[in-house]
């Protein structure tokens, strides 16, 4: 590994991860406006504000998702069309991330216009591996699901209900090892479109073959950032349920426990991405 390859660190641009940090607020507060106005309008005359339709027993907030299910699913289509847009849109800061990542060391130096411009000649082969990789996780979790409902099917009379769903769930942990293994290829194909500027299949084909070098690394380096990347979030969530419903300086800890989780777990996958552009060459691999 060579002294520029070695320079390829997160931690080395702060800014870069931020704005990506920046980016996943902006697309979270768009995607989540509908709902929180068409809550403020059904319960902005309310002295507890929107606290109510957490109050034990949840009567407010079936009563609130009864009579405005019509505004309820126009707020999550808005959502989902939002988050689906963001999905597309989002490969442009994260390939400018990964692009600045890559110029460490290069003279002259990946700046944030130039790291914008790589993103962008970058976004064709990108959007391509984005639909090419999530229909194959998708086909993969799938037939993991339908694997594991067979076997409990068949074992159900046999084994009993309990020992039938542990088999089901042995059964359908391959197929949640290879789709992370196909998630792990994936990154390490976005890496070779920004390091070696190839277009999307050849990208797969490299980074398929990077993997098959080192499955074991890699995928230990992709493991411990999600487990870390997923503990915060457990440990926010269960601070939430505890505190949830309150106003004043309680809702600002929460806001702020909330963006923190969000910074550490942008932080965390910007690492592991620095981690994949200096296991792929820059050399075209012919």
């Amino acid at each position: 590994m060579t002294s520029e390859t070695e320079a390829m660190r997160a931690r080395r641009h702060p800014l870069a991860v931020l704005g990506v940090w920046a980016w996943q607020t902006a697309l979270a507060w768009f995607a989540g406006w509908p709902a929180a106005s068409l809550v403020r309008a059904a319960y902005g005359d309310d002295p507890r504000g929107d606290a109510v339709l957490w109050a034990p027993g949840s009567h407010a907030l079936l009563d609130f998702l009864w009579h405005d299910a019509h505004g309820a699913s126009a707020a999550v289509r808005e959502a989902a069309a939002v988050l689906a847009a963001g999905a597309v849109a989002g490969l442009v800061p994260m390939a400018t991330l990964m692009a600045i990542i890559a110029g460490t060391g290069r003279a002259p130096s990946v700046g944030f216009a130039r790291g914008v411009g790589e993103a962008l000649r970058a976004l064709p082969a990108m959007t391509l591996l984005l639909v090419v990789v999530t229909m194959t996780q998708a086909f993969t979790l799938c037939a993991g699901a339908f694997a594991g409902e067979l076997a409990e099917s068949w074992t159900h009379a046999a084994l009993g209900e309990a020992r039938a769903q542990e088999l089901a769930a042995v059964l359908c942990f391959p197929f949640l090892i290879l789709a992370a293994a196909i998630g792990v290829t994936h990154d390490l194909a976005r890496a070779a479109v920004v390091r070696q500027a190839v277009g999307g299949m050849r990208a797969l084909v490299v980074g398929a073959t990077e993997f098959w070098t080192a499955p074991f690394s890699l995928g230990w380096s992709w493991g411990w950032r999600a487990t870390a990347a997923l503990a915060p979030v457990l440990v926010v969530g269960e601070a939430a349920n505890r505190l949830g419903g309150r106003g004043g300086a309680t809702l600002v800890l929460l806001a702020l426990l909330h963006q923190a989780v969000v910074l550490g777990r942008v932080a965390l996958r910007a690492s592991w991405l620095a981690t994949a552009l200096r296991h792929v060459p820059a050399e075209r691999i012919p």
